[in-house]
């Protein structure tokens, strides 16, 4: 006899899933940190640069 109801387990969502599976949130973590950080290192086009001058 089995203990399963046939109906699927409901998912955890938001820090019930981290709490289960600590590495997927520090992945999440992590991949965040890199795309603000090559955004951050990305250069200004001189373009953009000329239009905010216009402003002051």
């Amino acid at each position: 006899m089995s203990s399963e109801s046939g109906s699927p387990q409901p998912k955890a969502s938001g820090k019930d899933a981290e709490k289960k599976n600590p590495r997927k949130g520090q992945d999440v973590n992590l991949a965040l940190r890199r795309a603000y950080e090559s955004a951050v290192d990305e250069t200004i086009p001189q373009s953009m640069l000329d239009l905010l001058n216009k402003l002051n």
